[in-house]
């Protein structure tokens, strides 16, 4: 039995349960030497394939500062390649390398697993209801 309340403040519950999702996610990815935020940028990058880095801090919703402290780690780890755009020598453009390629697709099947999961918490209904609702929120406290 819960003891959470349905009126408990929505930011606390966004908190909760994305502080415990996270160390989740954190242990889940401890044996293969990377973070959550770092998983984050593999996955945007296998998706995405020579974006910036402008983009990707776009797509995480995070400064370029952040992202690139991150990017730094992932490129020390040589899971990612940088390049410079040939058409704007500004840009710099941003790919997995081998290696990246494959602990992502190592690590893809457990957040799938995670994320299967945690639907079964919920109905088929409920979880679509969820992520309408979650993105709603994003949209009206990120403008």
């Amino acid at each position: 039995m819960s003891t959470h309340q349905e009126k408990d403040p929505i930011g606390l519950l966004l908190s909760r349960t994305y502080f415990v999702h996270k160390k989740r996610v954190t242990h889940l990815l401890q044996d293969y030497g990377i973070t959550p935020e770092q998983y984050g940028m593999l996955e945007q990058l296998y998706q995405n394939e020579g974006i910036t880095q402008k983009k990707l801090s776009e797509l995480h919703g995070k400064d370029q500062t952040s992202v690139g402290k991150t990017l730094e780690r992932l490129e020390h780890k040589d899971l990612i390649i940088r390049s410079t755009d040939p058409v704007d020598r500004r840009a710099i453009l941003l790919r997995l390398s081998e290696e990246g390629k494959e602990l992502y697709l190592q690590v893809v099947p457990l957040m799938n697993d995670m994320d299967q999961s945690l639907r079964e918490l919920i109905t088929p209904e409920g979880a679509e209801q969820l992520a309408v609702l979650l993105n709603k929120i994003y949209e009206g406290i990120s403008s």
